[in-house]
């Protein structure tokens, strides 16, 4: 990686303070995976690193027919296992008497997946992924976080398998004041945001779920900074059709964050963040932009009244890149302006950069 020409004792500290934590959305566990299993046995121990791998496979590229299509393609999953161990499975809530179950937890190496998925020419979603809010409406109540019902639970598992971070509203007083059951099922998107702003959200998911011939039908919206996104669930078990719409909404997010296969390197990438007028700051910025998926290096080019130029060498598209940027709210996009004269910004002959601010 490339540094600016700094005095000694500040290139010292900024190391010290790159580990300072950033609000990067960061997921861990995307390559670990655990299973229930009967017992032991080396046929039964077979059985479920398969499908642990399965299930990795299909957080780690978006894809939720993953563990199918490409599990034959990349072959013995004991060529990519780093560790596995047996434990007690949890009590299940609906037989609590029920005697403990058996787990076989398997983590693989991920680079050694993530080489396989490139060879397979598979797309790989790397571990920063949309912390997102879900309003869901429901014909009696909207769902709230201290909801134990086997809706919630089934929702938690779903968001899980799929790797995305789910968050659920408190509905306390701050959050009836603000939203109402008629601006979830209307799909108030300026009440929506308003309300969720309290969360810190990358993306907000909502649902409207109600009675339809005997069954449930779902209607869905997919709010981010910078788009909107409609589509509807066919009528069928309510839980199923609300877990629909987390599956749909993880498909959206993978099409939108994860590499492509076969994508192309970009070098020479430019960015400028505005804001960055402290050290810490520079830090989190710098460990933060070498952190994302679709960034190869970060070279620092300059630093000038308050902005840091970079250039960045990418894997994958300027929109997967420009979709990582944003991130865990550490950057936020900044209209582009024109150079003022003598300001000591980007050249006119140097095409304009990316053009980010920085959110302390």
């Amino acid at each position: 990686m490339k540094t600016p020409s700094l005095s000694i004792p500040i290139l010292a500290a900024v190391v010290a303070l790159s580990s300072v934590p950033v609000r990067a959305v960061t997921l861990s566990g995307l390559y670990e995976a655990r299973v229930p299993v009967v017992d032991q046995s080396g046929p039964e121990r077979s059985n479920a690193l398969q499908q642990a791998f399965d299930a990795v496979l299909v957080r780690v590229t978006g894809d939720r027919a993953a563990g199918g299509s490409l599990a034959a393609t990349l072959g013995n999953p004991s060529q990519y296992i780093q560790q596995y161990r047996y434990e007690q499975a949890p009590p299940d809530p609906a037989n609590p008497s029920a005697p403990p179950g058996l787990m076989l937890w398997a983590k693989f190496d991920a680079g050694v997946v993530d080489k396989g998925l490139h060879a397979a020419h598979a797309p790989v979603w790397g571990a920063e992924r949309p912390r997102t809010l879900l309003w869901l409406g429901l014909p009696d109540r909207i769902l709230n976080a201290a909801d134990t019902t086997p809706l919630m639970q089934a929702l938690v598992t779903a968001a899980q398998q799929r790797g995305i971070e789910l968050v659920f509203p408190q509905m306390d007083a701050t959050d009836k004041a603000a939203l109402s059951a008629a601006d979830i099922t209307g799909f108030n998107d300026e009440r929506i945001r308003a309300a969720s702003q309290r969360y810190h959200a990358d993306a907000v998911l909502v649902g409207s779920v109600a009675p339809a011939t005997g069954q449930f039908a779902a209607r869905w919206q997919w709010l981010s900074p910078d788009k909107v996104e409609d589509w509807q669930t066919p009528a069928g078990d309510q839980v199923l059709v609300a877990v629909d719409g987390v599956q749909v909404g993880a498909d959206r997010f993978a099409a939108r964050y994860a590499v492509a296969a076969d994508s192309t390197d970009q070098d020479g990438v430019a960015l400028q963040v505005d804001g960055i007028d402290k050290l810490d700051a520079y830090a989190k910025v710098l460990a933060y932009l070498g952190s994302l998926t679709p960034v190869r290096a970060v070279h620092v080019e300059r630093v000038a009244g308050g902005s840091v130029y970079y250039n960045l060498d990418i894997h994958g598209s300027l929109d997967n890149l420009e979709s990582a940027l944003v991130l865990g709210g550490l950057l936020s996009n900044a209209a582009t302006v024109a150079p003022a004269a003598g300001s000591g910004n980007v050249p006119a002959a140097i095409p304009a950069p990316l053009h980010y601010s920085y959110r302390p």
